[in-house]
Order: C-alpha cells, then structure tokens, then sequence
C-alpha cells in the first residue's frame, strides 16, 4: 500500500492555521475568520474535510448536473475550449488580415461585429448611415462584404458567430447564405448567429421591434435553424451589458438563467421542443478578477441551467447548452494598459478551470483604441489575448484535466452557495413577470447601479485594489498610442459603393413559417442587411439616442482624475497628452470624448513631470522612520496624477516651509512615522502653512488628528481617493469633469 505524499509530515491544527491567516492578515487575535461576499455569500478563511458537502451535487464531469464539465477527460483534444477572437474592424480588408492572423496565431473560432450601421438596419444615404457607418464593428452590408471579411477562411473548420445586435436575424441570413455560396451542406454548417434580443436591449437600448415580439422572431428563428442547420445555434443570452452595469455573479447568473428560460419559451412556443432547443442557445457569461469566485460561477450556472432543463423535461444527457466565457470590459484600464495583461490572465485561468466551452480574452488596449477613435485594437493586443489562451491551454495543460477545481472544498461550498442563492433570485425575477419585464420595468437598472456605486466606494477606499488605477500608478508615458480612424472617409466610401450596386429584387413578405428560408435566399441574391430588415417586416431601428444600461468602468473614475491632473490649463506644464477613458462604444468623427477642451489623441495618459502638478511631502526624522509613509504617500498621490517631490529627511521642522518656497508646489503633506512627536509635525505644518501652501496634509493621520496639527486633511488606508484627490486637483484649478456613461 502507497503511504500518503503527507504521510512524513505531523497534522497540523486547525488553530494554528487560523492563527497563521489571522497573523497574515495583521488581523487581532479575536477577529473573525470569515466574510461576505459581493452577493452577501459567508465564506470562511479556511476549509477541512468537515466542509465537505455531504451530499455532493456536482456529480461525475461529463454528465448532468455537468456542473464538473462537459467533458468527460477521456482525451486532452476533448477538454479544449474555443479560443473565439472578436474581429471589429471597420475596414473589410483591414479585418480579414486581422482575423487571418488570429487563426493562423492560434485562435479556433472568430466573432464578427458588424458596425452600428448593420447593427441598426440603416439604408445607405440616410442620415442614421452617416452617423453610425464604420462605428464599433466592421462594414457589412451584405454577403459579399461577408465574403470578403472570410476570405481564405475554412468556414466548414473555423465557427463563424455573427454578433447582429438588433438585426441578428438578418446578418445571420447572411452567414448562413455565406456558408452555402461556399459550398458547405446546410446539415455540415456551424456557427453561431446570435440572436439575444434581451441582451441587445439591455446594451443598446432599443431594438428594431417590440421587445416582446423579438424574442417571439428569435424563438421561430431557433426552430427553423434547427430543421434546417442542426449544428447551427441561432440564440445567444450575453450577460456583458449587465456586468458592465454593475451586476454580481449571483445576479449575472439569475438575469442569464431567466433569459435563457425566455427563450426556451418563445422556441417552444414556436414548435421546438426544450431538448432540441437547448441546443440552439449558446451562454457567455462575463469573468473578472476574483478568481475562486469566477470559477464557482460557471461551475453553478451548468448545475442551475441542468436544473431548468430538467424542470422542462430534458432527458439527463440534454441537459446542457454551449457555455462560453469573455473576459470582463469593466476590468480594463485606459491607463498604464499593459495591467490589462494580469487582470485578463487571471480572468481567463478562472474561466479555463471553470469549464468554459469558449473563451474571448478582449486585448489590453481596447480602451485605449475606443477613447482615440482606433480602428480597432493593435496587433500586440490581439496576439497577446490569443497567447494567453494558447499558454493556459498548452503551457499550464489545462486542457488535459477535467474540473481542476474539483474537490475544493473552497470551490465546490461556493459553487453551492452561489447556486442556492442565483435561484432564490430566478424565483423572484420570474414571479415579476420574467427577465423581459424586469428589464423594461427599471428593476434591473436600479439594482446594477446600487451594486456600482458600492463597487465604485470600494475602489474609492481602497477596499478593492486594482493594480495600475487605485495602487502602483504609472506616472510616465505608458507607450499605447493608436492612431485615430479616419470614419468619414468610410461613410463617404461606403455610400458611393453600395449606391453603384445592381438593384436586388425581393421577394414578397414571408409566411412567419418560411422567415428563414426567405431571407437566407434573398441574402444570397445580394440583399443588404437594411433590406432583409425591411422584408422581414421589421424595419431599422428608430431611436438612433437610445442607450441601454450604462457601462461603470472600474477605472473611469480614476482615469477622470488623471485627465484633469494633465489635461487642465492652470500653472503647469502637464497639458500635453491628458486621458480620459472614451465612451465604451467607438465615437464617430466628431464625437471624440473631451476633458476640459482637450479631446482626440491628446485624450490619452502621458507622463506627469515634476514640474506639473505636484505635491510638496516633508519628511520628517531619519529615514528609516518615515520611509514606509513617504512610499506610501507617493502612491497615493500618484493616483491622482499628482507627483510627489519627497525632501531630504528634514532634521529641523521649521525649515520645512523654505524648501517648499524653492519647489514652488502649492500643495503639501508631512510624513514622519508613526512615532513622529505632534510638537515636530505642528511646527513643520505651520512652517509650510505660512510658506504658502494651500492645502496641507498630514500622511498616516484621520482628519481629526490632522486639524489638531494644524492641516486640512489626513490621508491614510481607508480615506475616499476620489474625494480627497478631486478636491487637491481643484485646488490647483484643474476640476474634475464628469461624463455621461453610456453602454457599448
């Protein structure tokens, strides 16, 4: 008998590991050793054997619940997922090298985005063309801009999803019809077209027909792919638009889940029964930074969507459907982006381990290229999210293990615990009147910004550390400038093609029965995607203003202030290259995002000299007594764009107000360690007070020590960054400006 790997080693007490976690926490002895998650979930510090689940619901992986995974592990080929790269740039030409490199680099599926102009059904000529062409996606029109976007690509081998947004049922047709120019038989096709009016709806705001009488199209349009192209998904549900707007994995998972049961209704109602509908819907669930949780999320979303399946009849071997996974947008940075890396390595291992069928890692310098009008993202970007999944998979051999993370107890009490409470939330959403209801009720939208704004405290306090923003700010030129695009050359382009085009002849109106059939044969004939819309009976979308629920970067707050620090006109030399985040979505020619009058490529991080805006700190005492303040206040400050000229240690605090005159700063802080006598801080705060120094801060102290000496403000771990920074930038005139969100 084999003795244990452990067997050498004496056990250790469980007490003596909370001592250790209560020791590395620098937490008092009597501390509790457990907390709460984002959803109110309690988790402990430490698990044993006694956490185990007495009964497990995980199952074996490979079979329902397939909260273990969809695979068996019988073969490594078999636990790879899809590395699917979005491609969405405007330029035809310009896309098809782009998506030819990810292909060729590694990538295994491609995700089309036509620009809003498709997206929104708009006829070449009209005004809403003009507005929205080239914009957040790639010029399509019709089948044969498809075929130039898919040119050299084996679409009988590579998975071809097109992301239509309101008119997904026609930019669909062209996929489809694409695929049978190509020569591929309507039972061999695969891809994905899509269709997630709810998801729409909540990004964009408006969809091009009732909302109630869209998922009714997608729910016949389901039923039609599935006679005609089996191994076609033709219904997407998205959780992207919630989570940018602020929702937590239990509510992520509950809008997902009651979307998805949506849908299931309208394809039943259609004639397609739950089993086979299943198989039409294909999940993407959003996953960020918090690593255990992620994981347990998918591993909960696969047993609660089994639970649906089976509620409806499903035999145990259908009770799944496609879970595919992006890495999160409210996680990316505008500033210092290369950070973007870390965050999307940690979000892509959580979605690996969690069992993701298909991962869409967004490339670091995304915001970046949005907030100048970029194209779309660099080169690097896109290589370095494909090799982020290719080293996962090759390098960290995640593909050959089937659910790594089973037998956490950690992983697999939270996995339980997210599902037990997503479904108390799925009971309540339905009992509303289901996700449609919620959604246009307001419900959703008031729920998601409370969690922001709790989101946005935690960051502002430091409670939620997110590297390069709110900790470990770049002060210098972080390298990433993209190049703007040039949009109205493209409208002007575009119009002046598509006006010279052979007249297409269209049929008449379908029978709802044969909607499929008609569009697909009039999207092979030449059919724009504005005219398909129009022959479906639907039309372009209306309201061009509409926004959906807003998208709450975790950084804008902080990019906001590091625009106003270099972007304001007052007293320093730091006006050139400002940032500012951009709006989510890609702005059109005269739309560029501005920061008090600075806008287009100047809206962007630079580097923050020190003779720009700049904080005076007085160091106290030798340096060994305030080293650690002086490091810690230059952070602080740092995130706010502001430099900190530190002092030689001052031996006399009375001098401190001479070397302020020579730098010439307005703003000041005194840092002397935590054993700093009050009569040396008094004396070095008034020295600086009567040097000239506007404000005063006293680092390592709350506000009611820091007025007892004499200063304004006390800074120290806990304190509201934005508050404190905002008010030091208005100070040296340069104000925060403020935006309005709005969703991709």
């Amino acid at each position: 008998m084999t003795e244990p790997l452990a067997a050498d080693f004496p056990p250790v007490p469980d007490d003596e590991w909370r001592a250790a976690a209560l020791k590395a926490a620098k937490a008092p002895e009597d501390t509790p050793t457990r907390s709460l998650t984002e959803d109110g979930i309690e988790v402990d510090w430490l698990y044993t054997r006694e956490d185990a689940l007495a009964s497990d619901p995980g199952g074996v992986p490979g079979r329902a619940p397939f909260v273990r995974g969809t695979n068996a592990g019988t073969g490594e080929d078999e636990a790879a997922w899809q590395i699917r790269q979005q491609q969405s740039h405007p330029d035809r030409r310009a896309a098809n090298k782009a998506l030819m490199e990810d292909l060729e680099g590694g990538a295994t599926a491609i995700e089309l985005r036509p620009d809003r102009a498709a997206r929104g059904g708009h006829a070449p000529g009209s005004d809403a063309f003009a507005a929205t062409r080239g914009v957040d996606g790639t010029m399509l029109s019709t089948v044969d801009d498809l075929e130039t976007v898919l040119e050299g690509v084996f679409v009988e081998l590579a998975p071809i999803a097109v992301d239509g947004g309101a008119q997904a049922v026609a930019t669909g047709a062209q996929l489809l019809a694409l695929l049978r120019r190509r020569g591929v038989a309507d039972a061999d096709a695969i891809g994905s077209l899509r269709i997630d009016p709810l998801g729409t709806l909540a990004a964009e705001g408006a969809l091009a027909q009732d909302p109630a009488d869209a998922i009714a199209t997608a729910g016949r349009v389901a039923a039609q792919v599935a006679d005609a192209f089996p191994n076609v998904r033709a219904l997407a549900v998205d959780t992207r638009a919630y989570v940018n707007a602020g929702a937590t994995p239990v509510r992520e998972l509950a809008l997902a889940i009651t979307t998805g049961v949506a849908y299931l209704r309208a394809a039943e109602e259609a004639g397609l029964e739950p089993a086979r509908a299943a198989t039409q819907i294909e999940f993407t669930l959003t996953v960020g930074t918090n690593q255990f949780g992620e994981i347990a999320k998918l591993r909960a979303f696969r047993r609660l969507w089994a639970r649906v399946l089976e509620l409806s009849g499903v035999p145990e071997e259908g009770r799944r459907s496609f879970l595919g996974a992006r890495t999160s947008d409210r996680m990316l940075a505008g500033i210092d982006p290369w950070s973007n890396m870390l965050r999307a390595t940690t979000a892509g291992f959580a979605a690996a381990v969690g069992g993701a069928e298909g991962l869409t890692v967004t490339p670091f310098d995304t915001v970046v290229a949005d907030a100048v009008g970029a194209a779309a993202p660099g080169g690097l970007g896109r290589r370095i999210a494909r090799n982020t999944q290719l080293v996962l998979q090759e390098e960290s051999a995640l593909r050959r293990v089937a659910d790594p993370a089973g037998g956490s107890w950690y992983v697999e009490s939270l996995t339980d615990a997210m599902a037990r409470e997503a479904w108390t939330r799925i009971t309540e959403i339905e009992s509303a009147g289901g996700a449609l209801s919620v959604l246009t009720g307001g419900t959703v939208a008031t729920d998601l910004a409370e969690q922001a704004d709790r989101r946005r405290g935690e960051l502002a306090r430091r409670d939620r550390e997110m590297t390069g923003v709110n900790v470990f700010p770049l002060l210098a030129d972080d390298g990433v400038h993209p190049e703007p695009a040039d949009r109205a050359s493209f409208v002007r382009t575009e119009n002046d093609r598509l006006a010279e085009r052979a007249a297409v002849e269209l049929p008449d109106a379908p029978a709802p029965e044969a909607l499929l059939r008609t569009l697909v044969d009039a999207a092979e004939a030449g059919a724009r995607v504005d005219e398909l819309a129009t022959l479906a009976g639907w039309g372009p979308v209306d309201d061009l203003d509409a926004t959906g629920l807003p998208t709450r970067r975790d950084a804008e707050p902080f990019e906001l202030l590091r625009a106003a620090a270099a972007g304001a006109p007052a007293g320093s030399a730091a006006d050139a290259d400002a940032v500012t985040s951009g709006d989510e979505g890609s702005p059109g020619d005269d739309d560029l995002a501005t920061v008090d009058g600075v806008d287009g490529d100047a809206a962007r991080p630079g580097a923050v000299t020190d003779d720009g805006p700049r904080v005076f700190l007085a160091t106290l005492g030798p340096l060994a007594a305030h080293a650690a303040q002086a490091t810690w206040a230059q952070n602080f400050f740092g995130v706010g764009g502001l430099a900190t000229i530190q002092s030689d240690p001052i031996e006399d605090p009375s001098t401190a107000g001479e070397l302020l005159r020579a730098d010439g700063a307005v703003l000041a802080a005194v840092a002397g360690g935590r054993k700093a006598e009050d009569d040396a801080l008094r004396t070095a705060i008034a020295s600086l007070r009567d040097a000239g120094a506007k404000t005063v801060y006293l680092v390592g102290g709350n506000d009611e020590k820091a007025q007892e000496l004499g200063a304004d403000r006390g800074v120290k771990q806990g304190v509201d960054l934005l508050e404190i920074l905002g008010d030091a930038l208005a100070v040296l005139d340069r104000p925060v400006t403020t935006r309005t969100e709005t969703a991709r």
